[in-house]
């Protein structure tokens, strides 16, 4: 493996780490000495170099200890120690332990991770170079992540599984009529589907290359972020298409050529993603897949 960039570990992580807040302490020592081990154990056995996706009961317990200590310092502090930039495997496994602590975990992870861009950011760069397998897996998923962290930062007002609390969840509703804001907002829900659109498409790529069967613990570790792109991107979809006709209240048709096109190209691929996800076996019983217009 040849990959001309720098080690993530040029990115101080220890030191970005210090700019997390603790918010909340566990006072007993003991009580605190088995919550943080029992933390580990389930980091170290979810991100590793194992092929083989984590069980969701680790996943599960690292998202509970987000909402313990009110935010995720705790598990940024373990993965210096897990040491993620040694093996692609355990790259990729984190990209999705983190973007599940982001979508399911305390509010404060993506605050906490905001503040972690840059190291995404290099780490992303520390796989460009590796043009199959787990090191593209891994690059397409840092450039998702990286992705999803500047539209939280930029678009505080929706959660981290991208519900928002506004007038009953409705999104023609956030900016009143400030047209302005919705085009720009209309920008940032296509760029943030494309880097979707762009994961999942590597992952059945890889799939196909690598000839594995979505019931195998190696094609089910490729696989498994593949639920939540399903969730993220319906959503997203649904939100383009209310914003679009919202900017179509108050836009001329010309302005929004880019936009049409974009939708047009996005639902097709979006409608070949779907697709491809109800043909396997591995997703019968865990995921409904949405079914979009023909």
């Amino acid at each position: 493996m040849n990959i001309n960039k720098n080690h993530p570990n040029t990115v101080n992580l220890n030191q970005l780490i210090t700019n997390i807040p603790v918010r909340r302490k566990i006072v007993d020592q003991n009580d605190r000495d088995k919550f943080e081990w029992n933390q580990w154990q389930s980091a170290t056995k979810a991100v590793n170099n194992i092929e083989a996706a984590p069980k969701e009961k680790h996943v599960r317990n690292l998202i509970l200890g987000t909402f313990r200590l009110e935010g995720s310092r705790l598990f940024w502090s373990m993965m210096i120690r897990v040491n993620i930039g040694s093996h692609p495997v355990a790259s990729w496994k984190f990209c999705y332990i983190i973007h599940r602590l982001l979508r399911d975990g305390h509010k404060h992870v993506i605050q906490d991770s905001i503040v972690l861009a840059i190291y995404f950011d290099q780490l992303s760069q520390f796989w460009s170079g590796v043009q199959q397998g787990y090191g593209l897996l891994s690059y397409r998923y840092c450039n998702l992540l990286i992705s999803k962290l500047k539209f939280h930062e930029r678009n505080p007002i929706f959660a981290g599984n991208l519900t928002i609390n506004e007038q009953n969840n409705d999104i023609r509703r956030i900016f009143d009529d400030n047209f302005n804001l919705y085009f720009q907002l209309c920008i940032e829900l296509f760029d943030y589907m494309e880097e979707i659109l762009n994961l999942v498409q590597v992952i059945f790529t890889s799939l196909d290359q690598s000839r594995l069967n979505s019931m195998t613990a190696a094609g089910q570790c490729r696989l498994n972020p593949i639920i939540i792109c399903i969730q993220d991107s319906s959503l997203l979809y649904d939100y383009i298409v209310k914003v679009l006709f919202k900017l179509h209240e108050g836009l001329s048709s010309d302005i929004l050529q880019d936009h049409r096109r974009r939708l047009a190209d996005q639902f097709r691929r979006l409608k070949r993603f779907y697709g491809q996800s109800s043909t396997l076996q591995y997703f019968k019983s865990l995921i409904k897949i949405p079914m979009l217009p023909e």
